[in-house]
């Protein structure tokens, strides 16, 4: 009996729903093989690049079409991806042909300038570089994603003397989550004015996406202006502080074992005083007049008695004025003094988790307690009689399990890889179905057929007196020839003595 009249014997035996059952996990089987196939030719997709313009992933996906390569287009078509084991070796080949390239030209516009240009084009193509350079070096700023820069400047001219200055604007697009502070607002300001001839930083605005105006938080030269707003600059004192402390604390108590939180109380107030102070000892001559008025005795003669004219009277006077002396002091009052500092720090004494016995009580700490209190006051200078004030706390901190490094991090899951493991898992139940039904059928039609007995033993298998009709020495010989032949059938055919007696 071939496999076919195996199978169609098997099929005969069997009910209709089996055979319904056996159908259906056979279509399954072919469903699953398929998508498996296909599941098995698609490549493995990894991204080639992120955050493209339009026009940028245009110009990348025809490259790669014409390399005859699979991609796929995502997040609105911002993302190209490509087959895992080319990725590296496209984007050395687009690399080569300036890809990507960004939607800002820079001084590439000058690459392929045509000859016979005029000056006026080359002055705009030259505007349209600086800008564009301009964009890209912002762009490098953590937590800006895109940048537009636009410069106006007048033209120069020969005889007008009140031209206007030069200014610029600079639009950004930051991160999701980011905020610049004044101190980056003042970077680009600056940056933007050192690269272009003429502009002052006052003269440059700054805005967001969202609209809001940022150039007035690096405007100003004092120095809680030039950091940002007053709350700007007081949340970088107290931060400074508390990481002053923070990592003298670690470095004696290790890392992980101290927190400090530092509130400052900013005098933002400028003042400025004149003092003039008097010396009345102290005379300084101004002025100084003198007159003289004197007279002459008139002149004798020989004769006695006798007096001759010509006698002058002559008077003199000095008059001297002085100016008290005095002293002008002019004092300057910077904003951002700190008045006073209230200082909060909780610490964990513990020692370290070691196999050694520790003692219990205060020599089971690293250091003291007031020792710490004290080391803070000594570096942020505190003035405890004063207004200052410090709050020390000894708490055991909370250290999570460490998960060791050869453990892997759990990974996003997969769907297509557990549809695939779902889908084998399928076809091994499946097959193991069509294993029990076929053999089932195959125990069910070998009990029920004919059994092929040698000549002469028909009759004895048969017939239940057929064995004492015939001569005891040839049903011994019938019988062994069937055991030696057929033991199966023999096995049958005593069974089937068995039932009929």
């Amino acid at each position: 009996m071939n496999f076919l009249q195996k199978i169609i014997a098997v099929w005969q035996k069997i009910n209709v729903v089996q055979r319904a059952l056996l159908i259906a996990i056979i279509l399954a089987m072919g469903a699953i093989g398929t998508l498996l196939t296909y599941w098995a030719k698609l490549p493995d997709m990894q991204i080639l690049y992120s955050d493209l313009s339009p026009e940028e992933a245009s110009k990348i996906t025809d490259k790669i079409s014409e390399k005859g390569i699979a991609y796929e287009l995502r997040n609105g078509g911002k993302r190209v991806y490509a087959p895992s084991e080319k990725i590296y070796q496209l984007r050395i080949d687009l690399a080569k042909d300036g890809l990507p390239g960004g939607d800002k030209g820079g001084y590439s516009l000058f690459d392929n300038e045509k000859i016979g240009i005029s000056p006026f084009v080359q002055n705009i193509n030259l505007k349209r570089a600086l800008q564009d350079e301009l964009a890209k070096s912002i762009q490098m700023i953590d937590g800006v994603s895109y940048a537009r820069v636009h410069i106006v400047s007048s033209e120069q001219a020969l005889f007008n003397s009140n031209q206007p200055q030069t200014s610029a604007s600079v639009a950004l697009k930051l991160k999701p989550g980011y905020r610049l502070s004044g101190t980056n607002i003042a970077a680009i300001a600056n940056l933007v004015a050192g690269s272009v001839e003429g502009l002052k930083t006052e003269n440059i605005t700054i805005v967001d996406s969202e609209g809001q105006l940022l150039s007035s938080q690096a405007n100003g030269g004092t120095a809680a202006n030039s950091a940002g707003t007053v709350q700007d600059y007081k949340e970088r004192v107290e931060q400074n502080l508390a990481n002053k402390v923070e990592q003298m604390l670690i470095a004696v108590l290790g890392p992980g074992r101290a927190t400090v939180r530092v509130s400052a109380e900013v005098n933002m107030i400028s003042i400025q005083m004149v003092t003039e102070t008097y010396n009345p000892t102290g005379k300084v001559p101004t002025k100084e007049e003198t007159k003289s008025n004197s007279e002459t005795e008139p002149a004798t003669s020989g004769e006695a008695g006798k007096t001759l004219a010509g006698g002058i009277k002559k008077d003199e006077t000095s008059t001297t004025e002085y100016l008290v002396g005095k002293t002008v002091e002019q004092k300057s009052s910077v904003p951002g003094t700190v008045t006073s500092l209230s200082v909060a720090a909780v610490v964990d004494l513990s020692p370290a988790e070691t196999n050694q016995p520790q003692t219990a009580g205060a020599a089971a700490k690293i250091m003291p307690l007031a020792e710490v209190e004290k080391l803070i006051e000594t570096a942020l200078g505190l003035n405890l009689k004063g207004r200052d004030s410090l709050k020390v706390v000894e708490a055991k901190f909370y250290h999570p399990a460490v998960i060791p490094e050869d453990i892997p991090s759990p990974k996003k899951l997969d769907y297509i890889a557990i549809a695939r493991n779902a889908s084998l898992g399928i076809m091994a139940i499946s097959a193991l179905l069509v294993l029990k039904i076929f053999t089932r059928a195959s125990k069910k039609a070998a009990s029920e057929a004919p059994m092929q007995l040698p000549a002469g033993a028909e009759a004895i298998g048969m017939l239940p007196g057929g064995a004492q009709s015939a001569e005891p020495v040839v049903v011994r010989r019938q019988l062994t020839e069937v055991m030696r032949n057929n033991p199966d059938q023999a096995r049958k055919l005593f069974v089937n003595w068995l039932q009929e007696k």
